[in-house]
C-alpha cells in the first residue's frame, strides 16, 4: 500500500460523512416545508434527496407526504413504493400508500395496505379505521363492522366515528 491509499481513505470517508451531513440538513430543510404546507418546495428537495441518496427511507416517505400534500396520487403511491423495496413493513409507507389507494378509489389495493399494517402491528387504530372506511366504500358491511368492534377496543373516538361513516350519517 502506497502512502496515497490511507489519505484516500480518509478524503472518502470524510466526503462521506459531510454528503451526510448535508444530506440530513436538506432533509430538515425539506420537513420544515413540508409542515409549512409547502409542498412543491419540499418536492424538489427530496427528489434531489432520493437521486443522491437513493435508500434513505425517511425522503421517500416525506416525498409521499408531499406529494399526498399536492394531491398527486400516483407520484405518492411511487415513493411509497421506494420506501417499501428499502423496509417492506414500515407502517407510514404503508399507511400513504392506503391513503393515496383510497383517494384513487382503488379500495381492494388499499385495504391490503391496511390489512399489512395490521399484521404488522394490530393495535393500529388508525389502520383499523381505515380499514374499515375501505370496506364501507366497497359495500362489505360486514367486514366493516368486525372493523368497527376490533377498534371500540383501541379506540373509542375512532369507533364512534367509523359507525357513523358505516350507517351513512
Amino acid at each position: 500500500m502506497n502512502r496515497k491509499t490511507p489519505i484516500f481513505i480518509i478524503l472518502v470517508v470524510f466526503l462521506m460523512v459531510v454528503g451526510q451531513a448535508m444530506a440530513n440538513g436538506t432533509l430538515e430543510s425539506a420537513q420544515k416545508y413540508f409542515d409549512a404546507g409547502e409542498f412543491k418546495k419540499a418536492v424538489g428537495l427530496l427528489k434531489k434527496i432520493t437521486r443522491e441518496a437513493p435508500s434513505n427511507i425517511t425522503a421517500w416517505i416525506l416525498l409521499g407526504n408531499s406529494y399526498t400534500g399536492l394531491q398527486k396520487n400516483k407520484n405518492a403511491i411511487e415513493a411509497y413504493e421506494k420506501a417499501l423495496r428499502i423496509d417492506s413493513e414500515n407502517e407510514d409507507a404503508l399507511f400513504g400508500l392506503g391513503i393515496n389507494y383510497s383517494r384513487m378509489r382503488q379500495h381492494s389495493n388499499a385495504i391490503e395496505a391496511y390489512k399489512k399494517i395490521i399484521e404488522i402491528n394490530p393495535k393500529n387504530a388508525e389502520a383499523y379505521f381505515e380499514l374499515g372506511v375501505s370496506y364501507d366504500r366497497t359495500n362489505h358491511l360486514t367486514y366493516a363492522f368486525e372493523q368497527y368492534k376490533i377498534l371500540k377496543t383501541l379506540d373509542e373516538d375512532l369507533a364512534r366515528k367509523l359507525y357513523h361513516i358505516i350507517l351513512g350519517s
